[in-house]
């Protein structure tokens, strides 16, 4: 098999799956913008009778109505390398994804729902919306390393153009790592990675935080880091549960 014998449907489920890594059955519909969820089971099926992608099934009980989970087959690697819009080098990881933790997973599945909020957050402003994963933005080579999760363009009304980058902190992620993650931008803040390479102004960064413990934490410590490192850096505060309950709004947000 190769790419010319894939529909169109079908190359454009692949290429989501390689930009956010793990979908579910309801993420796909929605990207596809399909209201007859069995043409989008079809759809996948397909792909996997084909060896192209895997799927997971949920064992808890809790979970049994949740929507199967799914990710690249290794066959996806020789379909998609030739592929323009496709990064040879981060195909690779096909090989590891179906051992990739539950936690990191459900990281990319909330990106995902992410994508959503945000899309509907600015049709409401009557605003465009651009949202790259981190494996869009792979080969920007003054992206800030580790990649964010996302980079994000808002497009107002007035033609103003917003950027941000967004992160994920996972729950149980230790606070020394999600301190680390403040120092990283600040590093790439003061060495002008971003300024050097773009007349456009600092993007803001949006920051997932898993608990209220943890956002009241970063609320404390992130003034004292910007001032030390002399980082001018708008970092805005979301919590999990509460952007997956209202959605994004502009109360959403604690400044920093």
């Amino acid at each position: 098999m190769t790419i010319h014998d894939l529909t169109d449907k079908q190359l454009e489920i692949l290429l989501l799956i390689y930009r956010f890594r793990f979908l579910n059955r309801n993420h796909i519909q929605q990207f596809l913008n399909h209201k007859n969820h069995s043409l989008i089971i079809r759809y996948l099926n397909q792909l996997s009778d084909h060896q192209l992608i895997n799927k997971i099934h949920s064992t808890k009980r809790t979970d049994i109505n949740s929507p199967s989970v799914y990710y690249l087959a290794t066959k996806a690697k020789s379909l998609l390398k030739d592929y323009d819009k496709c990064n040879p080098d981060l195909l690779g990881r096909v090989y590891r994804e179906k051992y990739r933790s539950e936690s990191f997973r459900s990281h990319c599945l909330l990106l995902a729902d992410l994508y959503f909020l945000f899309q509907k957050a600015a049709e409401e402003q009557k605003a465009t919306c651009h949202f790259y994963t981190a494996t869009d933005i792979s080969t920007i080579a003054y992206a800030p390393l580790p990649l964010p999760d996302a980079y994000i363009t808002i497009k107002e009304k007035n033609k103003h153009i917003k950027r941000y980058f967004l992160d994920i902190f996972n729950e149980g992620m230790p606070m020394f790592a999600v301190r680390r993650r403040i120092n990283q931008y600040c590093r790439y803040y003061t060495d002008n990675f971003w300024q050097d390479h773009n007349k456009d102004p600092f993007p803001k960064v949006f920051l997932i935080c898993p608990t209220v413990r943890v956002q009241k934490s970063l609320l404390k410590s992130v003034p004292q880091t910007l001032a030390v490192e002399g980082a001018d850096i708008s970092f805005f505060l979301g919590l999990k549960e509460d952007l997956a309950r209202q959605g994004i709004r502009p109360d959403s947000w604690e400044a920093v």
